[in-house]
């Protein structure tokens, strides 16, 4: 008996190391598959690849916003070449006095001329006739594309009111108080105003507004 006593216990020992191994064997795999996959996982975020391509994403942001306000330096180069596309510059404006006389002028304000003044801007020349109490009498004579029939009508407002007898064309807008007048290659506007700068919103023009656009259309 006791030597197969002595065989099973061997036996059980055998089996008992058999098992040990087998679970040592389990452990070490599967503590090998643990930080494998915790370096897997931790690649994306820490690897140079990825952190490059968000390191470029911020850097080109700015880059692309600059490269944007480049684009404004190219502006004036294309408003520089507009002479190019506008056609000839335009020709000067003839001087105040020779649009409308001071005699004339004054017919308009009602009250003699205390003085005048007259404004350069890029396509209009502006005259302006004053009265002592502050009441102006205003001329605009357009220069270059701004007197041209496209111009003229591009311009018009839905509640403009045309006026006969002035001109080849001509229209009232009553909002700004501005007679606005086309006649060949002559494009004019006159208003007539008071002293706070205000034009009466009347239906029609004034009567003596209308004369004054009659004398500078046959002096333009």
């Amino acid at each position: 008996m006791a030597p197969a006593r002595r065989r099973t216990t061997a036996l059980l020992l055998a089996a008992g190391l058999l098992l040990v191994a087998v679970v040592g064997l389990a452990w070490f795999l599967v503590g090998d598959d643990g930080p494998s996959g915790g370096t897997a996982a931790g690649v994306p975020a820490t690897a140079p690849p990825d952190g490059g391509a968000a390191g470029t994403a911020t850097t080109t942001a700015p880059g692309t916003t600059a490269g944007e306000g480049a684009s404004a330096p190219t502006s004036p180069a294309v408003g520089g070449g507009g002479s190019d596309t506008s056609g000839p510059p335009a020709p000067p404006a003839p001087a105040c006095q020779s649009v409308l006389s001071d005699t004339e002028a004054a017919a308009a304000l009602g009250a003699a001329v205390a003085r005048s003044e007259s404004r350069d801007g890029f396509l209009v020349r502006s005259c302006t006739f004053w009265s002592s109490s502050g009441r102006y009498l205003l001329v605009q004579v357009s220069r270059g594309v701004a007197a041209s029939k496209e111009q003229y009508e591009l311009s018009r407002l839905p509640a403009d009111q045309d006026v006969a007898g002035i001109g080849q064309a001509a229209r009232w807008t009553r909002d700004t108080g501005l007679l606005d007048v086309l006649d060949g290659p002559a494009r004019f506007q006159v208003g007539l105003y008071s002293a706070a700068g205000t034009a009466a919103a009347a239906a029609e023009p004034p009567p003596r507004l209308e004369a004054a656009a009659r004398a500078v259309a046959a002096r333009l």
